[in-house]
């Protein structure tokens, strides 16, 4: 049994499709076929059953599942375990979606650092699906992220509500003013805000739509104009009056997750790696109610 037919069986129940698994897995589909019939073969069970509506577990194929996750976890951790230099005695992995990076990264490598100096860490951004697929491979111990996919073996805990203000340049302003819709930036936060922006702001114009929230704030800070930010994102520009909330705005709430093994290979480190995150998350969230709330009522 290999550590590859394992991926792919894992892939094919994510997935669902024997099709999706092989371009996921960057493989051809005759591939992931001959993979997953030499894993049937050494176990001497079927695994999947094939139909219009994809590739369905059979009994021995949700036996396996839990087998497969736990074998595929302690492998990467074995990889990163043999990997490390001789200073250190184990390793954590954090991967944090792109518009959460700034804020999160630094304060938790720097946390880790002085609670656990004898531990390797590693940091990396992406796209929520790319993390989801990290932690489904053991590459990483912990994400955070928005709108994760629900995923055998992982815990999806909820920890970081993101309070999406409407942001301007244009000085103190209300929602019913003109001033603040003239270079309006319309951020994509997600399919709850899309819902809740056109169902309160419908055909409202936009000069320039991004997929971040740090490129609106760039646009909009050299050229001018509006945009719903998180006020995390923007305490320094608020404080020195280069943005404000538009007054009576609605306000969108926005959930960020922690997703991480329900099975850990080192429950303390884990532990010790989330509390961090939860501290972090606790400091942010003060400091941006504190600045907005006297915006608000200054």
């Amino acid at each position: 049994m290999h550590i590859d037919q394992i991926r792919t069986f894992l892939e094919i129940v994510t997935t669902g499709n024997f099709h999706r698994a092989a371009e996921n897995l960057n493989v051809t589909q005759s591939t992931v076929s001959a993979r997953i019939r030499s894993l049937e073969t050494e176990l001497g069970r079927t695994l999947f059953a094939r139909g219009r509506g994809g590739a369905i577990l059979t009994p021995s194929g949700q036996r396996l599942l839990q087998h497969g996750e736990s074998m595929r976890r302690l492998w990467q951790r074995a990889r990163n375990d043999v990997a490390l230099p001789e200073a250190f005695s184990a390793s954590i992995s954090l991967g944090v979606a792109l518009s959460l990076w700034d804020q999160i990264e630094l304060p938790w490598v720097e946390w880790m650092h002085r609670e656990a100096p004898a531990v390797s860490v590693h940091v990396e951004s992406d796209y929520s699906p790319g993390l989801m697929r990290h932690l489904r491979d053991g590459v990483l111990d912990i994400a955070v992220m928005y709108e994760p996919q629900r995923a055998q073996g992982l815990v999806i805990e909820e920890f970081l509500g993101d309070r999406l203000m409407l942001m301007t340049t244009r000085g103190r302003c209300d929602v019913t003013d003109i001033a603040w819709r003239e270079g309006y930036t319309l951020v994509d936060w997600g399919e709850d805000f899309r819902h809740n922006h056109d169902t309160e702001f419908a055909g409202l114009p936009h000069s320039l739509s991004a997929g971040l929230g740090s490129i609106a704030v760039r646009y909009i800070l050299e050229f001018g104009g509006s945009a719903y930010l998180p006020a995390r994102m923007v305490l320094d520009q608020l404080r020195a009056g280069l943005l404000h909330p538009v007054q009576n705005a609605p306000v969108f709430e926005r959930m960020g997750c922690l997703i991480y093994s329900r099975s850990p290979a080192d429950p303390e480190l884990l532990a010790l790696g989330l509390d961090g995150l939860r501290r972090i998350t606790r400091e942010i969230t003060a400091q941006s109610d504190e600045v907005t709330r006297t915006m608000l009522e200054g």
